[in-house]
């Protein structure tokens, strides 16, 4: 009786111990799918999610402006008389400042990614037509206001508003948010965050003059031995000069 007693107990522990056994193998199987499966950190995962944004907006500048456009005909620089036309109007727009991310650049070394990213631009400029009030307009029956007038005062009105902007600042402001921004937005990633430092930097002028500079071809990109030969080849294929005889000489001379 204790023999079959003994049995059992080896029997049900044999298959307790290979139950464990299967589920230590399952489990782990599973832990090691999910590691797996996780996107690995790579400059083209960094790329994708920094070129979703496309063009990245950092700064806005809301404005209200008030201008005065005037204009005569004129001769040799000479304003005729009874021909000045004006107008005078209020306008409120928006300037948007930030970086053009489809030329942003990604290196990842000993667990630092670094973004380089293009010099702040302006992205767009825009005077809202609905906000637009005419306070005095000349009726000109010699020079008569047109469209085109509108078009040049509102050109020249946008450029006005985008040095004002760049002379307050607005370069400098939002290249600081676009470095905030993109440094939070990659910490959002759990392995960034937990085995990556994020440095945010701008291009330079030299930088991208250098990069530039790696298309062109240069004399020094061809082989000395080479360039012998086409030389060589060269002079080969040109004809012995021909001197001109007595009598071509003479009639040359008489044409003229």
């Amino acid at each position: 009786m204790s023999e079959r007693l003994g049995d059992v107990r080896k029997t049900i522990t044999g298959f307790l111990t290979m139950a464990i056994f299967v589920a230590v193998i399952f489990f782990a199987g599973i832990w090691y799918a999910g590691r797996n499966g996780e996107p690995k950190i790579t400059t083209t995962t960094i790329l994708n999610q920094l070129q979703e944004a496309n063009e990245l907006t950092t700064m806005e500048y809301h404005y209200t402006k008030v201008g005065e456009f005037e204009n005569s005909l004129n001769i040799n620089g000479w304003d005729i008389p009874l021909t000045r036309k004006s107008f005078l109007l209020t306008y409120q727009g928006e300037l948007k400042a930030g970086v053009d991310m489809s030329k942003a650049k990604v290196d990842i070394k000993d667990h630092v990614i670094t973004i380089t990213l293009p010099e702040i631009e302006i992205l767009s400029n825009a005077i809202d037509e609905s906000s637009i009030e005419v306070y005095d307009e000349s009726r000109n029956i010699f020079n008569p206001i047109k469209i085109e007038d509108y078009t040049t005062f509102a050109t020249k009105q946008k450029q006005m508003v985008e040095e004002e902007a760049i002379e307050n600042g607005i370069y400098s402001q939002a290249a600081t948010k676009a470095q905030d921004a993109i440094t939070k937005l990659l910490n959002l990633i759990p392995d960034v965050a937990q085995n990556y430092t994020v440095q945010v930097k701008f291009e330079t002028a030299e930088e991208e003059h250098k990069e530039d500079s790696k298309d062109e071809p240069t004399e020094k990109q061809v082989e000395p031995s080479k360039k012998k030969d086409k030389e060589t080849t060269q002079d080969s294929q040109k004809e012995p000069t021909k001197e001109p005889d007595r009598n071509e000489s003479e009639e040359v001379g008489s044409e003229i």
